[in-house]
């Protein structure tokens, strides 16, 4: 028989019985739902974390150092810091050790008191090197950053965060050359950075003012120990060589010795962004399984509701053979109709996966991201469900005896 004749026909039986046709579609739908969101959900939340984690970083060809016993493997924090990491530690890296290329110091305090005439906000405000844009790989949007000679010279200079403009400087009130207050310390504002959005944890990372860390530690801070340094790498595919040199010269400076535990920690970024990436790609296996699962239960479905069709069927397979259908159009009616109703299962899972990941994106406040390769792979996959599972009934179906199912 024509195969565009037994399209019809397979399509004509899936309009004959809704219901059937509905319960064995409501498998794949759920499975190819899951999988086109949930992968689409876990490449954008991949791509968004990756994102804010290089705004917080800047640039992966660095290692960070922060004050702190014991081994971290994670990213270093910057409130209650131990005073175990100073500024000769720094140059001696900068000066000892041939896999470094510069290094630069931070100073940090939160929720400090800064002012510009009647207005206040209370960000974070940071002291460093003069060097410290370019190892992170920031912007300055309008002005300038402060040089090393104002660094040298305890220049009173402040690079703002676009959040901390707009609370000191609303209405599009000109920044630059105003002096706002740190602590009650004045400050001439010399330039404002580029805008870096959220970090991994969610926060601002435009609710500040950069300061010269000498200014910092002097005029303001009163400290002579750092918060971070930020090592930039000769050769960034050896940094697991530069993070080993470092701690062997730190331990040697703090004459540290075995079993003694280190009183400072160094985080190679590109380590932990490495087991970010990880950890998301896990995720993305393991969600991908579940929604795999979900289409075998689809399958099942399908195959059952099949064999059950064929035992309901048998006198319109009978009337078919006696009209002249042979076995092989009979396997190939009953295969239509799984694949057309896998298939069918699959576009509207496609359409409704969309339409969930609009909404938890928007929900999540994450970036729209459509993979359209899993798309593929879930519409194909439906498709070879209906025909593995509709296999079976269908072959079933071809084994009727005409006359037996002619007389039942």
């Amino acid at each position: 028989m024509n195969p565009g004749k037994l399209a019809t026909q397979a399509a004509r039986s899936m309009r004959r019985y809704p219901l059937r046709t509905s319960l064995m579609m409501a498998g794949i739908v759920a499975g190819i739902a899951s999988l086109a969101a949930l992968a689409s959900i876990g490449e954008a939340t991949k791509r968004e974390t990756m994102r804010r984690f290089k705004n917080m970083i800047g640039t992966f060809d660095t290692i960070m150092v922060r004050p702190g016993g014991g081994r971290s493997r994670g990213m270093p924090t910057l409130v209650n810091v131990p005073p175990t990491l100073r500024f000769d530690d720094a140059r001696a890296i900068a000066t000892n050790l041939p896999e470094i290329k510069a290094v630069a110091e931070m100073q940090s305090a939160f929720d400090i008191d800064v002012k510009y005439r009647d207005r206040a906000a209370s960000p974070a405000v940071f002291g460093v090197s003069a060097n410290w844009l370019s190892l992170r790989s920031d912007e300055v949007e309008q002005g300038a950053f402060f040089s090393e000679e104002q660094d040298q010279s305890l220049a009173r200079v402040a690079v703002i965060g676009p959040e901390l403009r707009k609370s000191l400087f609303p209405d599009d009130d000109e920044p630059l050359g105003k002096t706002i207050r740190i602590a009650e310390v004045p400050f001439q504002v010399i330039g404002v950075l580029h805008g870096r959005g959220a970090g991994p944890a969610g926060g601002s990372l435009d609710n500040l003012a950069l300061i010269p860390v000498n200014t910092a530690s002097r005029r303001l801070f009163n400290r002579d120990y750092v918060t971070m340094l930020i090592a930039q790498l000769k050769d960034p595919s050896r940094s697991e060589d530069a993070v080993a040199a470092v701690t062997a010269l730190l331990r040697e400076r703090h004459h540290i010795r075995p079993p003694a535990l280190d009183d400072f920690a160094v985080t190679n970024p590109a380590a932990v962004m490495a087991r970010v990436t990880q950890a998301s790609g896990t995720l993305e296996k393991i969600l991908t399984g579940v929604a795999v699962m979900a289409l075998m239960v689809g399958g099942i479905v399908i195959m059952s509701l099949m064999s059950i069709a064929v035992s309901e069927r048998r006198s319109e397979i009978g009337i078919r053979r006696a009209a002249g259908a042979s076995r092989g159009d009979i396997v190939m009616q009953f295969t239509l109709e799984a694949a057309f109703v896998s298939l069918s299962g699959g576009l509207l899972g496609v359409i409704i996966g969309w339409g969930g990941l609009e909404a938890a994106t928007r929900l999540q406040k994450l970036p729209p991201v459509f993979v359209w390769q899993p798309l593929g792979v879930s519409l194909l996959l439906s498709l070879a469900i209906g025909l593995a599972f509709g296999g079976y009934p269908a072959w079933k179906a071809s084994r009727v005896d005409p006359a037996q199912a002619l007389r039942s």
